[in-house]
């Protein structure tokens, strides 16, 4: 047994081989998929648990800084990716003969990239950030996980090798690290500047652990690979230029409301988007999954790559509508449960931002194949109007709605963005989409939602697992997702 258990260890981190990914058949993708959904069945109770502790120890105020400061951080940290890492990983799974001139290109271009970015951020932080003198403080110790974007970029490798094993340990080991801080945060009832040094500090192990680990399982040629940060720059900036503003209209929403509104109102967001937030993970496992494999063939197989976004559209129905589909019928006794009584007013907030959830995992899937098509530029444009409508009703929705009306304008950005790169991608994919397993997803998750409104007398476990069941037998019962159909989805 326990020769099978270190066996099993092996395989899932073991780092894998420069082209593997044009050999992966559909089983590969699938198992790919499942180490990372399997990680997050692990970090996502964790997070929440993280989540709920830091929420009632620093109380709706301290909350509402700690999440505006964080989301303002992160617009800096977007300026270290401009698109590298997504180009480089495409280019690595393509290119395997000159993997370690990739990696070379990457790690160095973002290292250099968050040291500026760091400055920047830590002179931006007392002009644009509210919240006072805590929150300056907070911001500057904040701008210091900028610099683990180096370090992070280098999981880059593993994924153009569909070998997701190791990063998703970093990803627990911090999960991990973070919790045993917040625990040890929450019995001693500190504020947030100390919350945002032991943050800092879990980053820091993970990011060191993430440069040895990558130098044991893969080469970095740093020399040769300056000499192709200009082609890479040139692949990466729209796609870059689109990153940065997809990030800003996410995380603009907090700042704004502590800026337009007050801290108050910005925790309850605040709470309510830090449900969210663990849960974007479950597209970005299964674009990063296929992207790979979308590389490697789409020039000599392009209907297997149709077939393959047609499988990757109906898994972002199957993942994304049960989740809105619980909060809709269940946010209430969601919320009481993470956050307690002070922060009811997130209830509201919660089934607004998972309609936007909905809409991200299908947006997420149109951005992945927006490098494969040559729609670079026609994707920073379409970024470019989501930010501006999302500042603009943002605007024109916080000083009367408050955090509720952010969300509404989250969920309208993320509407237009979403219907213009997806409707685009499909046209330039030359793909008929058939929505009939999508549809057939919806009819199940309302059915879903409800079943739980009718169980919720029974408290949130049950009616949950009762829609748990009722969702899984409509999608097993119905054909709307067949893995023999994904395992004969083989090259060639």
């Amino acid at each position: 047994m326990f020769a099978r258990l270190r066996a099993l260890v092996r395989r899932l981190l073991h780092g894998g081989a420069a082209g593997a990914a044009g050999e992966a058949g559909g089983r590969h993708i699938a198992t790919n998929v499942g180490i990372q959904l399997g990680a997050r069945v692990v970090s996502i109770p964790i997070s929440i648990v993280t989540v709920s502790l830091t929420a009632r120890t620093l109380d709706p105020d301290g909350f509402g800084v700690w999440t505006a400061t964080s989301a303002f951080v992160g617009i800096f940290g977007a300026l270290t990716e401009l698109g590298f890492t997504t180009v480089a990983t495409q280019r690595m799974a393509a290119e395997p003969e000159r993997e370690a001139q990739w990696l070379g290109a990457l790690a160095s271009a973002r290292a250099a990239l968050s040291v500026v970015a760091t400055l920047i951020c830590a002179v931006a932080v007392p002009i644009f950030l509210g919240g006072g003198t805590e929150g300056h403080v907070v911001g500057w110790i904040m701008t210091l996980t900028i610099l683990s974007t180096g370090p992070q970029s280098l999981m880059a490798i593993f994924q153009s090798r569909l070998r997701s094993g190791l990063p998703q340990m970093f990803g627990l080991l911090f999960a991990f690290l973070w919790l045993i801080s917040v625990l040890t945060l929450s019995f001693l009832d500190a504020g947030v500047i100390a919350f945002a040094a032991c943050y800092v500090g879990s980053m820091t192990i993970v990011a060191t652990l993430q440069i040895i680990v990558t130098r044991r399982h893969g080469h970095i040629a740093w020399r040769e690979g300056r000499k192709l940060w200009k082609p890479l720059a040139r692949q990466a900036i729209p796609l870059g230029l689109a990153a940065l503003l997809i990030t800003i209209y996410y995380e603009i929403d907090a700042v704004l409301l502590l800026k337009l509104g007050d801290s108050e109102e910005a925790g309850f967001y605040g709470a309510a988007y830090r449900f969210l937030s663990p849960l974007l993970f479950l597209p970005i496992a299964i674009v990063t999954s296929f992207f790979p494999v979308f590389s490697a063939i789409w020039e000599r197989d392009p209907d297997r790559v149709r077939r393959l976004v047609q499988i990757a559209a109906d898994v972002m129905a199957v993942v994304s509508l049960p989740v809105l589909a619980v909060t809709v019928a269940m946010s209430d006794q969601i919320v009481n449960l993470l956050y307690g009584p002070e922060f009811a007013r997130s209830a509201d907030v919660l089934p607004v931002l998972m309609i936007a959830f909905v809409l991200i995992c299908y947006g997420s899937l149109a951005g992945y194949l927006a490098p494969l098509l040559n729609l670079l530029w026609r994707l920073a444009l379409y970024a470019a109007i989501g930010a501006a409508l999302n500042v603009l009703l943002n605007v024109l929705l916080i000083p009367r709605y408050g955090a509720l009306g952010s969300a509404w304008a989250t969920v309208a950005t993320e509407g237009l963005t979403m219907a213009l790169m997806f409707g685009t991608a499909i046209l330039a994919l030359r793909l008929t989409l058939r929505p009939w397993r999508i549809l057939t997803t919806i009819a199940i998750a309302a059915a879903m939602a409800g079943a739980m409104e009718l169980a919720s007398p029974l408290g949130l476990v049950p009616a949950v697992a009762i829609g748990g069941l009722l969702y899984a037998a409509g999608v097993v019962g119905l054909g709307v997702i067949r893995i023999s159909e994904l395992r004969g989805l083989k090259a060639g």
